[in-house]
């Protein structure tokens, strides 16, 4: 462990996925971080298991793209069955659409080891493990937050730091969201569940198998270390104390396999909640992850979000700590609050839809499923999730996001597609780390060439991008800015689109967006 420095730029509070992820993309900028936890050392146990493309987009965008393929296990989709072992709904992998396979299986220690090994290509990052954020206060230029050196220890063994600002990835249980004052909501649902990760398994498919059983609805994961995760609902009037006992998870499993002693990796009762955060910060503090969200696990987004949080919220930060207003900063919650929402309600109806309990429930699933036959595009929508918001935001930092004049396919607000490149790699690898202008056709790219871009207030590569170099179905939708420069923000998001006459119009409008 370093020792803590008195200054910093950018305090990150909690050392999970969230906050490791904002440490990298922040450490990558040379924005000097500082990032405490309260544990001592990593939680060497599997909490999430399943990396969605966004998700592995994000921590690529760090760096750390070939390190993550060697800890993942593609997955190769979902399926639904009833109590009689049936299949009611199958999902496949779907296509590639930003880099990465739709869904992959992972051991959560060694997503943190890398994300943690990472940070030593810094010297300007500092991880304090065994360090805990009591308090703070903040003003307009900063914040000053009190650090104790044990939890246990609070008052009497304490330093002080100031940051410009704080990144609260603190969990479910945020001590910043509670020092803040914010009301941390229910949405009406909360379970509880066992978790069982198991060292070995015979059943190796990498399939997610929902087992939608009216009386314990149960569900079986892939892992990447040779077991399998098993979750059980707890029913009314069950305790965590007998559940968890070795003679009732044998009973549980008995149909499925026996289970040794030594085969429990862990086993512990977990309470599925979905939650979102009243306010996500306020002037220079700003809560991420589970610290703003929670959300039941049957979409797989939990973590998944979080690291959607901090890669949005990374790049601002940036921005801030280089001179920008830290009003910038509220347009993270601007756009990240409704997807955000909207994952958690997925993960509700998913739960509803395909783990129904009772029987009259598991009826009135088995009627829908039985009708949505005659109309497999209606029945593949619900099953294979493709009501999921696609990334889109539909406010925040974009130019030209609702223009009737623009493309009717328009990409500003979306995330920009990810194809494969002839040539090998794929779109991302062409536009680093940071902003990226991308011009298409002849005049876009002369443009581009000929440009001086130094009085814009971000400093954007340059990718004249070759369309020959792209499949052209996967070329299609970047087609609908052919006309026109696409600027991409760090998070690969496209801010706007402008045709070379209208450069000085959109360099206007950027500057609005980013005042000193």
């Amino acid at each position: 462990m370093r020792n803590l420095p008195s200054t910093t730029d950018v305090l990150i509070v909690g050392a999970g996925p969230t906050g490791l992820l904002a440490a990298n993309l922040l450490g990558q900028a040379g924005i000097a971080v500082t990032i405490v936890d309260r544990a001592a050392a990593p939680l060497n146990l599997p909490r999430a298991i399943s990396i969605d493309d966004e998700g592995c987009r994000s921590i690529a965008a760090s760096g750390l793209g070939a390190d993550l393929k060697g800890i993942l296990r593609p997955g190769a989709g979902s399926r639904y069955l009833d109590e009689a072992g049936q299949i009611v709904g199958e999902v496949g992998p779907g296509p590639v659409e930003y880099g990465w396979p739709r869904r992959n299986n992972f051991h959560q220690p060694d997503l943190e080891a890398l994300l943690t090994r990472s940070l030593d290509r810094f010297a300007h990052v500092t991880l304090a493990r065994g360090r805990e954020m009591t308090g703070f206060r903040q003003s307009a230029d900063g914040v000053t937050a009190t650090i104790a050196s044990d939890a246990s220890e609070a008052a009497n063994a304490a330093d002080s730091i100031d940051a410009r600002l704080m990144i609260a990835a603190d969990g479910a249980r945020s001590r910043t969201r509670d020092l803040l004052g914010i009301a941390f909501p229910g949405e009406a649902y909360a379970q509880d569940w066992i978790v069982l990760d198991l060292h070995r398994d015979d059943d190796q498919e990498p399939v997610s198998k929902f087992f939608c059983d009216p009386t314990r609805p149960w569900v079986s994961i892939p892992t990447t270390f040779g077991g399998r995760r098993y979750e059980f609902m707890l029913l009314e009037g069950e305790t965590t104390d007998a559940m968890l006992r070795h003679e009732t998870l044998r009973r549980l499993l008995a149909p499925i396999r026996p289970l040794a002693p030594e085969d429990i990796m862990r086993a512990a009762v977990y309470r599925f909640e979905a939650r979102v955060a009243e306010r996500w910060g306020q002037g220079r503090v700003w809560l991420a992850g589970d610290a703003a969200h929670l959300t039941p696990p049957f979409a797989g987004q939990g973590m998944n979000a979080g690291l959607r949080d901090a890669h949005n919220l990374a790049w601002k930060a940036e921005m801030v700590v280089r001179g920008a207003a830290a009003g910038l900063l509220e347009s993270y919650e601007t756009e990240r609050r409704a997807p955000a929402r909207a994952m958690v309600r997925l993960a509700v109806a998913m739960g509803d839809i395909v783990m129904p309990v009772g029987r009259q429930k598991s009826l009135l699933r088995d009627a829908m499923m039985a009708a949505l036959d005659r109309f497999p595009e209606a029945r593949d929508y619900i099953v294979g999730m493709k009501f999921k918001p696609p990334p889109r935001y539909d406010a925040g930092l974009f130019i030209g996001l609702d223009d009737p004049e623009g493309p009717p396919a328009s990409l500003v607000g979306q995330m920009l597609p990810n194809p494969a490149l002839a040539g090998g790699g794929h779109l991302d690898d062409t536009l680093g780390p940071g902003f990226a202008l991308i011009a298409q056709d002849a005049a876009c790219r002369a443009w581009l060439q000929a440009t001086d871009l130094a009085g814009w207030p971000i400093a954007p590569a340059r990718v004249p991008l070759d369309r020959a170099a792209i499949a052209p179905r996967a070329a299609r939708p970047l087609r609908a800015h052919r006309d026109a420069i696409m600027l991409i923000r760090p998070d690969r998001y496209v801010m706007g689109a402008f045709a070379p006459d209208a450069a000085a119009r959109f360099l206007q409008a950027l500057k609005a967006h980013f005042p000193g």
